[in-house]
């Protein structure tokens, strides 16, 4: 038996929906963020409920920790081999039929590649598998994974079923959305010799952080004083790594705080950036609070006034 049970970690039913485990990962996600939640324990919570999302979000890895919980429950499950980095779920089929490929290629394909190459072939539907032989000289097979962005950004190995056989690949660190792994077949790899699979990365929406190209981009919510009196942040990277990031005094909504170089890799080998979105959150004031506000108000010479839209 696992040792987390996955819907019990999202508080879905066993026969709960796609969607359905989508927003529960999405609410857990963001109520249990360090960036969000500092109660201790939270960090530990969120990337449990992370692994739990990785492996119900996908329906094919849904379908193997099902069966695989059916034989345990049976008596038959046997025990865990190889885990991915990060989840708590078993090895699917156990014995030889698991090996970690270590002989790929990591490489960017750009669309011009892909046009020449792959003469318009789209992905294989259902994921990944040998392609029929082609008449002509073999063209390489291309399809999608998708991966989280915690994945990515810590280059964590994932599986994949290749040929009915479970194969450990291990992501470049940083990948970016729509980066290519090109994968050469040797005969024992799931592949005939000489095959080639070309996998194209999908980076999964995330519950905090978005994507502008190779940037990551948070929001950043900060208290009125904090944003009159200036002060420090500390950010949570998806790889766990945390970083202090200073407030400048007198700061304004939609005003960007930049971490340089900690975004994800970008085709030139340089990398992106991180970027902190300050909104100023307006929190319920206690009667203290409230008297500190009245002082301030009273004390201030600031006026309401209309001005031109900042874009």
């Amino acid at each position: 038996m696992p040792d987390k049970n996955h819907y019990d970690v999202l508080g879905v039913d066993a026969n709960a929906s796609q969607s359905e485990i989508k927003k529960a990962y999405q609410k857990l996600a963001k109520q249990w963020h360090p960036d969000v939640n500092k109660a201790e324990g939270a960090e530990a919570r969120f990337k449990e409920i992370a692994a739990a999302y990785e492996i119900l979000g996908s329906e094919e890895k849904r379908r193997d920790y099902d069966a695989s919980r059916r034989r345990s429950a049976s008596g038959f499950g046997g025990a865990a081999r190889g885990r991915s980095s990060g989840s708590q779920e078993p090895g699917f089929g156990g014995g030889s039929n698991f090996d970690w490929i270590n002989d790929l290629q990591h490489e960017d394909i750009f669309d011009m590649f892909f046009n020449e190459r792959m003469g318009g072939m789209g992905g294989i539907p259902g994921g990944f598998g040998s392609a029929a032989a082609d008449a002509g000289p073999r063209r390489p097979t291309q399809s999608t994974l998708e991966v989280t962005l915690e994945q990515a950004y810590a280059g964590e190995k994932v599986r994949i079923e290749l040929g009915g056989k479970q194969i450990g690949l291990r992501l470049p660190e940083r990948s970016r959305n729509g980066n290519t792994i090109r994968m050469t077949g040797n005969g024992s790899n799931g592949l005939a010799i000489g095959e080639e699979l070309l996998i194209v990365l999908k980076i999964a929406e995330h519950a905090v952080y978005s994507l502008e190209e190779e940037n990551l981009i948070a929001a950043l919510r900060i208290a009125p004083w904090q944003a009159a009196l200036g002060g420090q942040a500390r950010i949570v990277l998806p790889d766990g790594a945390a970083v202090n990031m200073n407030i400048p005094r007198g700061i304004a909504a939609r005003r960007r705080l930049r971490i340089p170089r900690r975004g994800l890799k970008k085709a030139d080998g340089t990398y992106g950036d991180f970027f902190a979105e300050i909104e100023i959150a307006i929190p319920d004031p206690s009667k203290e609070e409230e008297e500190l506000y009245r002082r301030l108000e009273a004390l201030s010479k600031f006026n309401p006034q209309l001005t031109k839209r900042k874009s």
